[in-house]
């Protein structure tokens, strides 16, 4: 009924887990939410905002070789359009909430790793006709990974009475035409500068 994902318990290890909540981040006001782009390409190369370059390096030495094995499983055509992987960081004010969604083309590997606080709101999975929904509830290091389709239909929204920090962990890909030969879609593309992504 539901698209296909994975829930995976206490995914970061200790010492990652402690040291992405320890981030000194900034306030959200209570219906908005703040993204702290930080991402590592193949070469190495290093864009942060909020986590050190060396932190980024381990957290790719760490879970890269998980993250590939979901891609293999999940979608093994779309392995060899890898370019690069996101750790962003996103705060969502008490009473922020994301509309239902499919990802954008550009995400191979979708993954969201609950931070804080100990009790917040989770993520909500829909089948096509919206009908029918799954709760994926919140739990500090539950990690959420499901590789974006059409159906790959979710939502969330804060809990309304505290801010909610989680840690995307996304593989990612430039080649938005790879991606729609693959998924057998027109290629028709937005690219909005301001969040840095693409738009089909």
């Amino acid at each position: 009924m539901f698209f296909k994902h994975k829930i995976i318990e206490n995914f970061l290890n200790e010492q990652d887990f402690n040291e992405l909540n320890s981030l000194k981040l900034s306030d959200v006001k209570d219906n908005e939410n703040k993204v702290y782009h930080n991402r590592i390409f193949k070469d190495g190369n290093i864009e942060s905002s909020c986590i050190s370059n060396e932190t980024i390096k381990r957290l790719h030495n760490n879970y890269h070789s998980k993250a590939i094995n979901l891609l293999k499983i999940y979608a093994p055509d779309k392995e060899n359009l890898y370019e690069y992987s996101d750790f962003h960081i996103v705060t969502a004010g008490k009473d922020h909430s994301f509309p239902i969604h499919t990802d954008t083309l550009n995400k191979l590997l979708s993954g969201v790793i609950y931070l804080s606080p100990d009790i917040n709101n989770g993520t909500i999975l829909y089948n096509m006709d919206k009908k029918h929904k799954l709760n994926v509830e919140w739990k500090k290091n539950r990690a959420l990974f499901f590789s974006r389709s059409d159906k790959t239909l979710h939502s969330y929204r804060s809990d309304g009475k505290s801010k909610r920090v989680t840690l995307i962990y996304n593989l990612m890909t430039n080649n938005i035409k790879g991606v729609c030969k693959l998924e057998k879609k027109k290629l028709f593309i937005l690219f909005n500068k301001t969040e840095n992504c693409f738009f089909i």
